[in-house]
């Protein structure tokens, strides 16, 4: 594998080509019918999730400046808010760990967010039958309130880019499945490490 396959190209450069109209390989992507054999096919594969994740890398940092507003208007940190929604949206009340394996943080971090919900009263911890010391997390009724309100300023910034994104319904869907399935493959990767 070759410098053009470097992890840190990840990272980027600061103009990385825009989305749109053309092909994929004039969009700077992959032609996969380009690859001829198993080796370039391999190699091609390797080059477009190095893609992927640069772009997921620079999406990630524009998440944080596009949400930022309602971050700061819930009186709450980046983190903070993540571990409120987290809980507010779980079908049955998570724990500490499970909501850091979630959110891909180490439960040290969610352990804080979570105090500070905890005195800030939006969640309170419930006992857990299944494991005593680790306690269940549940929204308190000014928690939900909180997560309503943040989830509603959410929604109109995601209907203002969706609304002028080109891309077909089947697409996203598409990318949301790999993107998932590629986050699967890191957790599977990570966990067999441990």
């Amino acid at each position: 594998m070759g410098p053009r396959h470097s992890f840190w190209s990840v990272l980027g450069p600061a103009a990385a080509p825009k989305f749109g109209s053309g092909s994929r390989s004039a969009r700077g992507g992959i032609d996969p019918s380009e690859a001829t054999g198993p080796e370039s096919e391999a190699s091609s594969r390797v080059a477009e999730v190095v893609r992927v994740l640069g772009e997921a890398n620079r999406v990630t940092s524009r998440c944080l400046q596009l949400f930022a507003q309602v971050r700061e208007a819930s009186g709450l940190s980046g983190i903070e808010t993540l571990t409120l929604i987290a809980i507010t949206h779980a079908a049955v009340p998570p724990t500490v760990p499970q909501v850091g394996r979630s959110l891909g943080h180490p439960r040290q971090v969610i352990q804080r967010a979570v105090r500070v919900l905890e005195q800030e009263g939006l969640v309170r911890p419930t006992p857990n039958p299944v494991h005593k010391r680790a306690a269940l997390l549940a929204a308190t009724d000014a928690g939900r309130e909180l997560g309503r309100s943040i989830d509603a300023q959410a929604a109109e910034i995601i209907a203002g880019l969706a609304g002028g994104l080109d891309l077909e319904l089947g697409e996203l869907t598409a990318l949301s499945e790999g993107l998932i399935a590629l986050r699967d493959r890191m957790d599977d990767h990570m966990s067999a490490g441990d």
